[in-house]
């Protein structure tokens, strides 16, 4: 038989990919304020995604899985940090007649940018599966024994 192989705690793997990430993204945050407070209100609308902004999501996505809340924080379209009411908009639609479908709210993300709306669903986190219910209720038939 083949040995059992140990599980690698996952702490270390890609740490330093995971820092630059981060350290890009907390960049292109700075100077997307710094920016929207320097400019003119005439101004805002001329700017078609910062090159030096757009650094954090041209991390090759084969080398390491984005997050979803970075993936997230930029337009696909013109690569701008989106920071809401500054420049995007957020809004929940529920398209069904009468809004009488709770699930299916939708949560969209309107660049101010470009134009460009992201849309995503807003749906309650899935129940647990059967095998986790089973456990919890063998555990809670157990009883405590001292």
């Amino acid at each position: 038989m083949a040995k059992a192989k140990d599980k690698k705690s996952s702490s270390g793997v890609n740490s330093h990919l995971r820092a630059r990430l981060a350290y890009l993204h907390n960049a292109a945050s700075l100077l997307q304020s710094v920016a929207v407070s320097s400019k003119k209100p005439d101004d805002q609308r001329a700017d078609n995604g910062n090159p030096e902004i757009s650094g954090s999501t041209r991390i090759e996505p084969h080398v390491l899985r984005l997050p979803v809340e970075v993936k997230r924080s930029f337009c696909k379209r013109c690569d701008t940090l989106l920071i809401p009411s500054v420049n995007c908009t957020h809004e929940i639609r529920n398209e069904s007649r009468g809004r009488r479908k709770p699930w299916a709210d939708v949560l969209v993300i309107r660049c101010t940018t470009c134009e460009t709306e992201k849309r995503f669903p807003q749906t309650e986190k899935r129940s647990k599966k059967l095998a986790e219910h089973r456990k919890e209720k063998a555990q809670a038939e157990k009883p405590d024994v001292k």
